[in-house]
């Protein structure tokens, strides 16, 4: 079946006059000027016409550590990057009375870690404030993403707290940042678009950081990224939390040297996979098809300008 669109509209200033007339047939867009003189040109190469992408941040002032902005279907993906340096983290004591929760000790650790690249997701459509969602990631890298841009490949986040689900399941982040007790008020209730993304990211950022390491993930998920990888006995400096200081007194950037579990995947890989598991595809206008798909899946008062 081949789907058809015309446009007929007076010339200006002229209502009694010839009719402009464009029509568009599958991916071909046909255009007829009021004189009878005849052009063509493919959907495609008329929407980059009208509306060219372009980089834009629309008066955003971005947040310091955004590398980059992801669309995805119904959000974006804010890319943060901190450099590497030693953290200082709360991290749960040896002789912790519980695992996680209220009762759970800490003590101070200084651990080296190397680029620490978090996907913050934010929901929320083009012109709507947007809202951090409950999937954003984490990993690692011993590269800046200025080096490959989104061809970058990721590793795993040696941290507590960041979740590792069954590889198999891609309804399931790679490495969660466990959000659990993330008060909503540290990231909603903003009323500009640029607020809510300084404040969403700030808010995830210091829960990712200074909340302090538990065996959360290891109690609710099956396991953190931590255990996964002092278990694959990668590198005798970080066969402990101890040993993982020591390191790190020695050698502020040693973790750059650090083989980490690799994701097999590169950012921009891992940004898809977001995309794909919230169940929605960017959509394409390529023929007159989607053209009608896109006006008839319009709300009536959208359709009118309301």
């Amino acid at each position: 079946m081949n789907s058809q669109l015309e446009l007929v509209g007076t010339q200006a200033g002229s209502p009694q006059a010839a009719l402009d007339t464009i029509t568009v047939e599958g991916e071909e867009v046909k255009a007829v000027s009021p004189e009878g003189e005849a052009r063509s040109l493919k959907l495609v190469d008329l929407i980059q016409r009208v509306a060219p992408p372009r980089i834009d941040t629309c008066g955003i002032v971005l947040p310091d550590g955004v590398k980059c902005v992801i669309p995805i279907p119904k959000g974006s993906i804010f890319v943060h990057q901190t450099p590497p340096r030693v953290h200082s983290f709360e991290w749960i004591a040896a002789d912790s009375p519980e695992p996680f929760g209220p009762g759970t000790s800490y003590r101070k650790v200084r651990i080296a870690l190397p680029y620490l690249i978090v996907l913050a997701v934010f929901d929320g459509c083009p012109g709507e404030v947007p809202r951090l969602a409950g999937s954003s990631e984490c990993f690692f890298s011993n590269r800046p993403l200025d080096a490959d841009g989104v061809d970058t490949k990721l590793h795993f986040p040696a941290l507590l707290n960041c979740s590792r689900f069954p590889a198999d399941d891609p309804s399931k982040p790679l490495s969660w940042i466990c959000v659990q007790h993330l008060p909503p008020t540290a990231h909603l209730g903003e009323k500009t678009v640029g607020a809510a993304i300084r404040k969403g990211l700030g808010a995830l950022l210091r829960h990712l950081l200074e909340s302090g390491f538990n065996l959360s993930s290891e109690h609710h998920e099956g396991s953190s990224w931590y255990s996964q990888t002092v278990a694959a006995g990668i590198d005798a400096r970080i066969a402990s939390i101890e040993a993982w200081e020591q390191a790190s007194s020695q050698d502020p950037l040693f973790a750059l040297e650090v083989p980490w579990l690799p994701t097999g995947r590169t950012l921009d890989e891992i940004a898809q996979r977001i995309a794909a598991a919230r169940g929605r595809k960017q959509q394409r206008f390529s023929n007159a098809r989607d053209l009608m798909r896109a006006i008839f899946q319009t709300p009536a008062r959208a359709r009118r300008g309301q």
